[in-house]
């Protein structure tokens, strides 16, 4: 069993910018909520002892949650 120090530890800064994108599937296009211009949202890594910063800033029109 390895013991953490806070040496091995470190603090990851993320900024999630959320915006619609227009998205053509099947001959349509639709508007859909991206992450970083993404669909599904980027993937986070940290390890055990990590601190994980996130800013979210909403550029849509109403509110939204973010499970993880």
């Amino acid at each position: 069993m390895k013991i953490q120090n806070d040496c091995d530890a470190h603090v990851e800064l993320i900024m999630f910018v959320v915006v619609l994108k227009n998205i053509s599937r099947l001959c349509g296009t639709k508007p859909i909520v991206t992450v970083n211009k993404q669909f599904p949202g980027p993937t986070l890594y940290a390890r055990e002892g990590d601190r994980v910063l996130v800013k979210v800033v909403n550029h849509v029109k109403y509110n939204l949650s973010i499970h993880w």
